[in-house]
Parts: C-alpha cells; structure tokens; sequence
C-alpha cells in the first residue's frame, strides 16, 4: 500500500520522491476563505464555537469558485451534479468544525502572536506583493474582493497561524527509523522484467451491437455523466479604467503643474552608502549597553572597520567592515533608514539606534541627493502618471456612483446604465466557464449563481473583477442543473458504449490467454489469431518514465513468482484495450544518488506517518469534543 502510494502521481526518477509531497492541509484555508462570521440558523456548534450559517455558505461558495477557476469546465460538470455538491457541503461543513477542534487545542496551549508577526507574515504573502515587496494598494484591493478589511484580515490570520503553530508542535514528533527507510529504499529501486500481451478493443468494434434499449439502460445509469451545468441569463454594465483613460487628455498647463507638485516622482531618488555594527542579545538592556560602549570608542577613534570585523551581529557586511550597498528609501528597517538619511557629512556616526533586529551603529560613507530630471525628458512618463492618477481617482468615484445607482433602482440595471452613461450588456443562458472572458473571474461566478439576487430579482453589489475593472449584474433568469436530453448526447453514450462492449470481447479472449499462460501451455496460435501486441520490458521500475503510471502500478502489483509458478495479471487502458502481464523476473539495482534518494524517501515516509497522525488527532478530538448539528446539517453527515 505505502508503495501504490508514493506511485501515484510519480513523474521523475528523483524528482519524483522529493518533489511529490503528500499535501497535508491541517485544514487551513487560503486568502479566498478568511469568512465573516455572524451566527444565523447555525448548521454546527462545536463546544461553545458556532459556526454559522453565512460562514459555511462562504466557504461553500468560495471551493466552488476555487476549483472552477482552476478546473474549468471539468469542475463545472461536476459542480452541475447535486450528489456532488451535497458532497462537496458536507466536506466543507467538517472541515470548519475541524477547524474549531483544532482552534480550541492552540487557544488552551496558550498560543498568542502578536500584531508584528502577524504584520510581517502578511508582507511576505506573493498575493500582496508587486516586484517582490509588499504592496499596501494591491493588497487593500484584494482583500475588498473578498469583503475583509485589513483587521478583521489580521485577526483570521493570527488564528489559522496559531492552530498551525499548535500543529506543528504535535505533528514534528514524528520520526523515521533508518531500518524503515532500508525497506522502503529497497521497494523503490526494484526492477521488473514483464511481458505484455494486449489485445485491442478496436478489433472487435465491428462485432458490437447496440440496441435501443442499451442506449436507454447506459443513459439512466450514466446521468451524472451527461449533466447540463447550472445557467444563468445575465445583464450587466462594466467599469473599465481603459475606457476611462480615452476620455481624459490633460492641457501642457496641467501637466507642468503635476509635474511641479510631484518632482520627486521624477527625480533619480536620494541614495546612502553607510557601514554599521549590529549588536543583538536576548537581553535588550545587554543589547544597548554594548552598543554604547562601542559608540563611545568610535568617538575616541577606534577603527570601525575593525570593530565591525569583531563585534558586528551581522556576519555578511561584517567581512566588509560593516559596508552596506547602496540603499534608496523605503528599503531598510524604518528606524534604520531614517537615521542612515539624517546624516549629512562623510564619515558621521549616527547614535545608537534601536530597529527590529537589535542595536546599530552607522558610518555614513557617501550620499547622493535627489537629482531633478527636466520636465521635457519626462513629460510621456508625466502625461502617463497624471492619466494613471486621474483614472484612479474617477473608477474609485464612478463605483461609488455605481453602487449608490443600483441600490435606488435594485430591480433592474436599465436606470443605472443610463445614470452612469454606461452600456448595458446581456448574455443568453451560460454556465459558470461561459460567462463572458472580461468578467469571467470566481468572484463574479459566485454572485451571478448566488441564490439571493434570483430569489430577491436585485443588482449585485459592485464587483471588482481587478484593480482596473468593477462590474454589476443582474440575474434575468436561471436554469438549474440537469440531465441532458438523450437526443442531444446520443452519439456521446454510442460511442461510450462501443468501447464498453468491445471491451469485454477483448477481455474475454484476455481471459482465455491468461489461463493458458497460468497451466503452462503455449499461447503462440491465441496470439497470432487475435493479432494480439507482445512486449518485453525489461528493467521497470516503480517511478520510471518508460510505460505509463498506471500500467507500472499494475506491473508492481504482481506477486514474485515462486518456484516455477507463473505470476500474471490484467491491466486495461483508457481506450478498452486489454493487456495480459506476465512477470518474469523481480530484482535490485543499485542507486548512484544513493543520499539524496533516502533523504527523499525519509521526507516522504515521515509525511506519511504524519497524515496519519493528524487523522488520528481529528477523530480523537471529534470523540472528545460536544458537537450538534442543526437537523439541515445532519442530514449532510449522517
């Protein structure tokens, strides 16, 4: 079993055990899923936690967004079947409770992080980053989509980081013992020798007969495969910035005055060159009194190159006497950079000087200071700017606008397209993938399907598909989920069929092949008759590229043959065809990279024991725990 595991998915020989982990969730949500939390007709109360109706219907939606933005239209047609989405509920629902299990264990545990780790685990989050450094617009506009502000953001960080802190403190005991990896090693470098039979399904497709009455029995047993995904029939208006821009054409006046007002836009930035000695110790006191022990020997004359080589926390510019490169504003630690600019003359020391990383000293050793650029070198990037800045200022007014229009005319978009001098535009019916590709985004999926604007006939909220672009809509009709007629997928459930029936025919005479190969006996004159394929592959392994994953894995489920016994199995591709395996030879080779394939299969091995420890965790906790379920709720997990 842990070796059909660590097959599944396999892509490259030691890639494929480094880089295959097993993803342990720990039940923690993403950026998308951070919910609201107000309690009305509460589906589950665990303990004294509820989770409420409006926080399981969230995370409901936002996993039917997440895996329509990255399934497409696979997702939509399961999303079209209601055993699916009843499914789909009902893992949401158990995940949140979970969730409050686990929140309950880091709350006891005494698990606290304050305001600045929490601050700088956002600043490292890529979702809010622009050239990889924090971006304070980028991140209050993605944070709007999803109805957070930046504290209410803070605070579902600080409790998803404290339950994973508790996590990792439980699931990090695990270890691996060196005879476990000897095994596993061992498994993973096996070598097969087989042989394969196939027989081709597409042989006996002329022999297949379909009635009507196997069209109609396939169609009834096969709905869910043949589902029309739920549709709605939109209107819609859109806020585009790209529009807005064409409309705004700035006089030469304008431009001179914005670039009067804003010269250090287009200035060559101040720049400082410094060196500095860091002193860092737990004790803050030991810290500074250190610090200015040094500072008062650099007022005497000591080199501070040296000092830096000796005394200086860091390491890397220690080497260099405590050098710096050259920095800008709004690169270093506030406290440092503000006392790095104060400093005018070369070779000035600062005072001692307090940042996140402990107590500094700073030389300053060059400056540069803002160097205007003319007016007429700049004035595309001034015209530029001045629109970028206009343009801003006109969308976040226009959604304004916009939101304030829809709701004084919620029944209809006619008025608000009229009021805002904007396009009314319309889809016929479409499914979630088909809405139109400008606003075709998880947030405008979940609010064009949402029950409330079909039951209640009103405008949505304004939606920002981007930071350029807000749309409103207006659900005029909607079709649900369901099966399509026979007429229109007949074709589909034939040729489903064909290959069906033709497979059984080749695995019928599959079959015959096989039992002659098990009593020993000659299958020369079957093979020749059914113009069946034979291969020799020699040297299989479990991870290899040379034959399909699927066929490996079947290959590595045969038994080693013992004595003169004959060890054979069957294995069927996606087209019916179907394959005698016979196995000939089972051995060991050995690996060149020997380290890094045991430090692969230990990382790997441990994630393992690790999913198994946290499913014991969570069914531990369930036993232990006081959880109801609304009577709605219990019909989803019972």
């Amino acid at each position: 079993m842990l070796m059909d595991k660590l097959r599944d998915g396999a892509q490259s020989k030691i890639a494929k055990i480094i880089f295959w982990l097993i993803i342990l969730s720990f039940a923690l949500a993403g950026v998308g899923s951070y919910l609201n939390r107000p309690a009305s007709n509460d589906p589950a109360v665990v303990d004294d936690e509820v989770i409420s109706a409006q926080t399981l219907e969230q995370s409901y939606q936002n996993e039917r967004s997440r895996m329509q933005a990255q399934y497409g239209e696979a997702a939509s047609k399961l999303l079209g079947n209601p055993q699916y989405l009843a499914q789909l509920k009902k893992s949401v629902l158990e995940r949140l409770v979970n969730q409050a299990l686990l929140n309950h264990q880091a709350t006891k545990a005494g698990i606290r992080l304050g305001d600045e780790q929490i601050k700088d685990v956002i600043r490292q989050m890529p979702e809010f980053q622009t050239d990889n450094k924090f971006d304070n617009k980028k991140f209050i506009a993605a944070l709007s989509r999803v109805g957070y502000t930046p504290e209410s953001f803070a605070n579902s960080m600080r409790q998803d980081l404290a339950r994973q802190f508790w996590l990792d403190g439980v699931l990090t005991t695990d270890f691996v013992l060196p005879s476990e990896i000897q095994t596993l090693e061992s498994l993973y470098q096996q070598k097969r020798d087989v042989k394969i039979i196939t027989v081709s399904a597409n042989a006996f497709s002329k022999q297949v007969s379909i009635t009507d009455q196997d069209i109609d029995s396939y169609y009834k047993a096969h709905s869910n495969e043949f589902m029309q995904p739920e549709q709605v029939k939109l209107n819609y208006v859109v806020l585009d910035t790209k529009e807005m821009a064409k409309n705004i054409k700035p006089s030469d006046s304008e431009l001179k005055t914005y670039y009067q007002q804003n010269a250090t836009q287009f200035a060559q930035p101040a720049r400082r060159k410094v060196a500095h000695i860091l002193i860092s110790d737990k004790d803050e006191k030991v810290a500074e009194k250190k610090a200015n022990t040094l500072l008062e020997k650099l007022k005497a004359g000591a080199d501070f190159a040296e000092l830096a080589k000796t005394e200086s926390a860091d390491t890397l510019s220690a080497r260099q006497g405590g050098q710096l490169d050259w920095f800008e504003q709004g690169v270093m630690d506030p406290a440092f950079e503000k006392a790095a600019f104060a400093l005018s003359q070369k070779n000035e020391l600062s005072g001692v000087v307090k940042s996140a990383f402990g107590y500094h000293v700073i030389k300053l050793l060059d400056k540069q200071d803002a160097i205007a650029t003319p007016y007429e070198q700049v004035q595309k990037v001034v015209q530029q700017k001045y629109i970028d800045d206009k343009v801003k200022e006109l969308f976040a007014e226009e959604q304004q606008k916009l939101s304030d229009s829809g709701f004084e005319n919620p029944d209809s978009l006619d008025a608000v397209a009229e009021n805002l001098k904007l396009t009314l535009q319309k889809t016929e019916f479409v499914s979630a993938q088909q809405l139109p590709a400008a606003i075709n985004v998880p947030a405008v999926q979940e609010q064009a399907f949402a029950e409330k604007l079909r039951d209640e006939n009103t405008n949505s909220e304004v939606i920002a598909v981007s930071d350029s672009v807000a749309v409103m809509l207006h659900v005029m009709d909607y079709k649900p989920s369901s099966v399509k007629p026979l007429a229109e997928v007949k074709e589909q459930v034939v040729a489903k069929l064909q290959i069906e029936k033709a497979a059984e025919k080749a695995h019928a005479e599959a079959l015959a092949i096989q039992n002659k190969v098990s009593m020993g006996q000659s299958v020369d004159d079957l093979v020749a008759k059914l113009n069946a394929k034979v291969e020799e592959k020699k040297a299989v392994s479990r991870f290899g590229g040379d034959i399909p994953a699927s066929l490996a894995q079947a290959v590595f489920k045969l038994a080693k043959p013992a004595d003169k016994a004959v060890s054979a199995g069957f294995y069927a591709d996606d087209q019916g065809n179907q394959s005698v395996l016979i196995l000939e030879k089972v051995y060991t080779t050995e690996d060149t990279k020997e380290s890094q394939l045991k430090q692969g299969l230990s990382q790997q091995l441990l994630k393992l024991k690790q999913e198994e420890a946290y499913g014991a965790l969570i069914e531990h906790l369930r036993a232990k725990a006081d959880i109801k379920y609304a009577p709605e709720a219990k019909e989803l997990v019972d």
